[in-house]
Formats: C-alpha cells, sequence, structure tokens
C-alpha cells in the first residue's frame, strides 16, 4: 500500500463532501469521548514556552485550563473567575460532569441533587452507571463506529452521501448483532493488551472489523474477527505507517485544542481508513482469501451522487410514519397572523405563569401592556416561513430553529438594553450564555417548543382556524391587530417595565460594582 496515494485519495474525497464529512466525524467522537471536557494534564501558555502541569490528585476542570490559558496568554495580572455556572439545570450537570470526569456519572449525581436532593444511596447511582454504559457502549457507541464506517465508504465514490447513512445499522435492523459483534472485538482486543506486544499487534489486525460490519451487518463476531485477520495478514506494518503518517496531525490538534481535529484531522483520518479499507478489500479479492465472497456489495465499487440502496445487501425496514399531520402544508397570511397572535398569547401565559409559579406573584410579563409576548409570535412565524424547505429533516429544523431563535432573542436583547436602557430577562450565570441575552438552556427548550408547533400545533391550528368563516377570520385578525399595534406604539414610548418585568441598567451596574468591591 503506497500511503501517499491512500492520503491522495482520501483528500478528493473529503473535498467533495467536506461539510458532512466534518459533522459527521465530530458526532461520532462526541459519542465516543473524543472531545474530552476534562484533562488530567494542565497545558499552560506564557510568553517563552508551552508547559504542561501534572495533576495527581484527579482530573483538572476544563474551566481551570481556560483560565489558566487567558491569564498566560494575554498577560492578564488579576484574577479571572474559573467559568463555573451557577443557575440553570444545565448548570448542575456541566459541573457535575466536569468535576467528575465522566459523563454517565455526572449525569446520575446531577439527576440524584435535582430530584432526590443527594438522599439515593451510592451504590445505586453505582449499579444504574454500570447498566447505563453497557447499554450506551452496545447499542450506541458500537453501532455508531459501524454507521461513520459505513458514511465514509459510501463518500468515497458517492458525492451526495446523505448523513442518514450514519444511521445505517438502525435502519436495516440489525443494530443488536452489530452491537454485539463489536463487543467481542473490544473484549478480545482488552484481552490481548494484557500482552503489551499482543495488544498492538491485534489492534491492526482487528482494524477492517467496523468496515466489514458496514459492508456485510450479518457477519458474525468470529467471522468479522477472522476475515479481518486474514485481510490484514503481511498488511499490519502498513496500515502502522499510516497511522504514523498521520501523527504530525494529532500533535497539531492536541495544541489546537481539537479545534484541528474537528475541522480537518479527524474528517481526514476517516476518510484514508475507508481508503485503506477498500484497497485491503481489493488485493484480499485478488488472492481469494477464504471468506472473502462475504464481501459482495459491489455498489461500493461503483461511483455516483447517491448510493443505489435498492441494490443493497439488506434493504431498510420500512417503518410507519411518525407523523401523520400535513406539516408541509403552506399557511396564507392570514392563518399565519392568527398564529402569531396564538403564539404571542400563549407566551405570555407561559412566561406570567412560570413567575407566578415561582416567586408566587402575578406579573404582567414583557415590554408591551397587553397579554401577548411578541417575541414568541415572531419567532414560531419566522420558524414557519424560514424553515419550510427543511420541515422533512426534523434535526436540521431543530437545529437552524436555536439559530434563529438565539439571533432573534440576542437582537431583541441588544435592542432593549441599547435604545430603552432595561434588561427584561438575563442568562448570567447559565451554562453558555452570551452576554446574558440567549443561554443553550433557553435555546433547547426554543428549539424544541418550535418543532412541536412546526409538525404539530401549527398544522392543526390552520385546519381549525380554516373551519371558521372567511369574513369572521378576517374581522378576527383585525381587531386583534388593530389592538396590538395601539398596545404597540404605545408601549414603544412608554414600556411595560417594574419589578418582575425588567431592570434597569444602571441600578444593574451599580449592584455589580458594589458586589466586586465587597469581594475584593
Amino acid at each position: 500500500m503506497k500511503v501517499k496515494e491512500i492520503k491522495k485519495e482520501a483528500k478528493k474525497a473529503l473535498k467533495v463532501n467536506y461539510w458532512r464529512c466534518v459533522a459527521i466525524a465530530f458526532f461520532v467522537s462526541m459519542l465516543l469521548g473524543t472531545y474530552k471536557i476534562t484533562s488530567n494534564q494542565a497545558i499552560s501558555f506564557d510568553t517563552t514556552s508551552i508547559s504542561i502541569k501534572s495533576e495527581p490528585f484527579g482530573a483538572v476542570l476544563n474551566s481551570d485550563i481556560l483560565r489558566d490559558t487567558i491569564e498566560s496568554v494575554s498577560n492578564v495580572q488579576e484574577s479571572i473567575t474559573n467559568y463555573k455556572p451557577t443557575r440553570g439545570v444545565l448548570a448542575n450537570v456541566f459541573n457535575n460532569v466536569t468535576a467528575s470526569g465522566s459523563f454517565i456519572f455526572g449525569l446520575l449525581n446531577s439527576f440524584n441533587q435535582l430530584i432526590f436532593h443527594e438522599r439515593v444511596w451510592q451504590s445505586i447511582l453505582i449499579l444504574l452507571g454500570a447498566i447505563l454504559t453497557l447499554f450506551y457502549v452496545l447499542f450506541v457507541r458500537n453501532v455508531f463506529v459501524v454507521g461513520e464506517a459505513r458514511f465514509f465508504i459510501e463518500n468515497r465514490n458517492y458525492s451526495k452521501t446523505n448523513f442518514h447513512r450514519l444511521l445505517f445499522p438502525y435502519k436495516i435492523r440489525k443494530h443488536v448483532s452489530v452491537g454485539l459483534a463489536m463487543m467481542r472485538v473490544m473484549a478480545q482486543e482488552w484481552l490481548w493488551y494484557f500482552t503489551i506486544v499482543g495488544g498492538v499487534i491485534k489492534h491492526y489486525s482487528y482494524a477492517m472489523v467496523p468496515y466489514l460490519l458496514a459492508e456485510n451487518p450479518g457477519l458474525s463476531g468470529k467471522e468479522a474477527i477472522l476475515l479481518s485477520r486474514r485481510m490484514m495478514n503481511g498488511h499490519k506494518w502498513e496500515l502502522f505507517q499510516l497511522d504514523l503518517s498521520l501523527v504530525g496531525w494529532s500533535l497539531l490538534d492536541l495544541f489546537s485544542f481539537h479545534l484541528v481535529g474537528i475541522i480537518f484531522t479527524t474528517p481526514y483520518k476517516n476518510c484514508c481508513f475507508a481508503e485503506s479499507y477498500m484497497f485491503f478489500r481489493e488485493k484480499a479479492k485478488l488472492a481469494e482469501v477464504d471468506g472473502v465472497e462475504l464481501l459482495k456489495d459491489i455498489s461500493l465499487e461503483k461511483s455516483g451522487e447517491l448510493y443505489p440502496c435498492e441494490d443493497a445487501l439488506f434493504q431498510e425496514v420500512k417503518t410507519k410514519k411518525w407523523l401523520h399531520t400535513d406539516y408541509n402544508k403552506n399557511y396564507d397570511f392570514l392563518s399565519l397572523l392568527f398564529m402569531f397572535f396564538v403564539a404571542s398569547i400563549a407566551g405570555w401565559i407561559w412566561e406570567v405563569g412560570l413567575h407566578l409559579f415561582q416567586y408566587g406573584e402575578f406579573v404582567n410579563r414583557g415590554t408591551l401592556h397587553g397579554p401577548w409576548l411578541h417575541i414568541y409570535g415572531w419567532g414560531l412565524v419566522l420558524l414557519l416561513v424560514l424553515l419550510k424547505k427543511t420541515r422533512n429533516q426534523p434535526i436540521l429544523t431543530f437545529l437552524l430553529a436555536l439559530f434563529v431563535c438565539g439571533i432573534l432573542e440576542y437582537g431583541t436583547g441588544w435592542y432593549l438594553e441599547t435604545f430603552k436602557n432595561a434588561r427584561y430577562w438575563d442568562y448570567d450565570g447559565f451554562f453558555l450564555n452570551l452576554h446574558g441575552r440567549v443561554c443553550l438552556e433557553g435555546l433547547i427548550v426554543f428549539g424544541l417548543g418550535g418543532c412541536t408547533f412546526i409538525y404539530f400545533i401549527a398544522p392543526f391550528l390552520d385546519s381549525l382556524f380554516g373551519r371558521i368563516p372567511k369574513k369572521v377570520r378576517i374581522l378576527l385578525c383585525l381587531l386583534l391587530s388593530f389592538f396590538y399595534i395601539v398596545d404597540f406604539a404605545y408601549s414603544s414610548k412608554y414600556p411595560n417595565s417594574g419589578d418582575g418585568v425588567s431592570q434597569n441598567l444602571q441600578s444593574i451596574t451599580i449592584e455589580n460594582t458594589t458586589n466586586l468591591r465587597s469581594n475584593l
């Protein structure tokens, strides 16, 4: 195998479908734990050198690494407060996961604190953690490793390989057998590592197993291991040389805090290994290796835009349509206007009710004086109009809903603070907040709510609204619009404000200055 040729072909495959390769590689790397949020080493920078400090007493919080880096790079002398969010559910989860170094146990500990207030026995948490970890490794981690391999071996020759190929084992109902087969490989390789040298050899001997299962998910773990061993007989050194040639990219990835890995190294490596698999596959067929007849997906040797699923060895199992509403329908202006008011009123009820539940007092929330929060209305109407072309892709719709809602909420918050000198919501202390105007926790809620509205509520409301006589619909929309415009005009000059509604920015600045002086 010529490593240069393999890498050259890998770069071609990556270039054709770059962003999808990056997204797939990043998603699977997160599942595998490649990008950890804790480290047993703290990397700090100064103007002359890079130093790595060992921490023998446990993992260092990523917030500490971030703080040390910022202090050293920018030569800031004063102490920078650790990034440790103090408010919200995600803040609790983030702090527990970061402190424990384990996503599973951190999540369980967070659940323990939030729900049971740490009254659950530790042994029960450990048992649940072990069960969840086993289930996760078997039916999520292992399956997605094979799904990733399937995506990249198709991506070699098919320029428009879709994201859903990552779910290939699930779609053909082979996720259980694939998960068990991969578990067998993991167990055998782990046992070989007790011999040290044997573990390294078997790592390369079993390297083709995920790709073999990706091509033929009907293989058992034993069959996949035997075939991989035969394919790699006499070729393990070549694969080692490929790994060695990628060390430079791995180091660059390390010192860029995985940024290079996300945008290039990881998807590039996946393309290289997919090319290697097809090379060894061809060699095995020419040599008529025992068992190679099981590799009969000839479509992988062809090329085009999309892989011909109709010619696949295993056909996708057709499932019942998960949603029976006509969410792709077009909405006329009156219907959109009606839904704007429904969403605005529902948002007002939600905000007022939430405040009443939390603080036991009724407060008219929002900048307007009427019973509506128009940011909800504008947001949901924008989602219906802007995301029409992505409605058949729920995951993409959800991600775009996060983006649209984030832009709207941040922009509105900036406008109110800049021109009205008031803050109507404050996410300071929440996990991953931006200037206190938006936060991850709120955006997830908006994204889920937006998808619920797009796929369920909007089609229902449109059908309901269509049953009303047209003249009545027009009159209803005119009345609502009149009261809204009057309220908007009045509130633009005299916005709704007061305790529980908004805070004056000047008073916030004075309060923060007082707190800072007391801490000093």
